[in-house]
């Protein structure tokens, strides 16, 4: 069913969808078709990784629909999305595989913050729009990149988009130590200057010191609550700006998918995980009993 967005699988963003293994036909359709062979052989292939060092964190079924279709506008039941926000992914990897046939919809596709006002020079059909969007030109093709690209769903316009969407874990073996880390901490500095300038913006205040001690020693004059130097202000403001918050979020993702993957001369060996022992546990002995991970 099409008709309500899951607050439970996606907290964060939530969206149309079921998961692929709640469908029996579609999981043995993807079974017979070699699907996870074929999609992890791509991305092996892309971001030169072995395909027996990727693993599926989610794969999903989702569904895009204008809102002013008649189906929508006559049923207001329906809890549909046309659009999903930008977001970043829980994986390293990601991938979109179209499953309409671009007849049946208008507008959608995989939009990248980072493909904005972006021109594709080569002599092919193009698949880029000016808003920075990818669009298949047909069913079946995947739209494979990073989870960590701030990216979305862009709107649909006309009918209906339906897509399989995939979380691809990366075994940590071939990744950087703290590479991740750096760049999430950056986003989140990012994230602060935008919400306070925007709240100080929307409530028209202004800026104050509160703590005394952080004023310079010499020439402190007040004990209290002081008006922020000017010099300060707009230092803080111009960092502040969209333009600026945008160019410090696109070197952090420039930098992060250029450092996060380690050489294959620096890759450790792959250890494997060993399982326990499976063991019927009845309801008297669970109580009081702490599972650990």
């Amino acid at each position: 069913s099409w008709d309500k967005q899951d607050a439970t699988r996606h907290v964060s963003y939530q969206t149309v969808d079921f998961a692929v293994e709640e469908s029996v036909d579609m999981t043995k359709y993807l079974q017979e078709i070699s699907f996870q062979e074929r999609i992890f052989g791509l991305l092996s292939d892309e971001y030169d990784v072995d395909t027996e060092d990727l693993s599926f964190l989610d794969l999903f079924c989702a569904s895009y629909e204008a809102s002013g279709d008649d189906d929508n506008q006559t049923n207001h039941n329906r809890e549909t999305m046309d659009r999903l926000d930008f977001h970043r992914d829980g994986s390293l990897l990601s991938f979109t595989v179209l499953l309409s046939k671009p007849e049946d919809f208008e507008g959608g596709g995989t939009i990248f913050d980072a493909l904005r006002d972006a021109t594709d020079e080569s002599d092919q059909q193009s698949i880029l729009t000016a808003s920075g969007s990818i669009q298949p030109i047909d069913a079946g093709y995947a739209t494979l990149h990073s989870g960590k690209l701030l990216h979305g769903g862009d709107v649909v316009t006309k009918g209906q988009r339906i897509v399989i969407v995939g979380f691809v874990d990366v075994d940590l073996r071939n990744m950087r130590e703290g590479a991740l880390g750096s760049a999430a901490k950056e986003w989140g500095r990012n994230d602060v200057r935008e919400f306070w300038n925007r709240r100080r913006l929307q409530q028209k205040v202004s800026w104050n010191i509160s703590n005394w001690r952080y004023l310079p020693k010499k020439g402190r004059s007040c004990l209290a609550k002081c008006a922020m130097p000017s010099s300060l202000l707009e230092s803080i403001e111009n960092r502040s700006q969209p333009d600026v918050i945008r160019e410090r979020r696109l070197r952090t993702e420039d930098r992060l998918l250029r450092d996060i993957m380690l050489p294959r001369a620096e890759r450790g060996e792959k250890i494997e995980e060993e399982l326990g022992e499976w063991r019927e546990v009845s309801p008297e002995d669970m109580d009081g009993l702490m599972i650990g991970w």
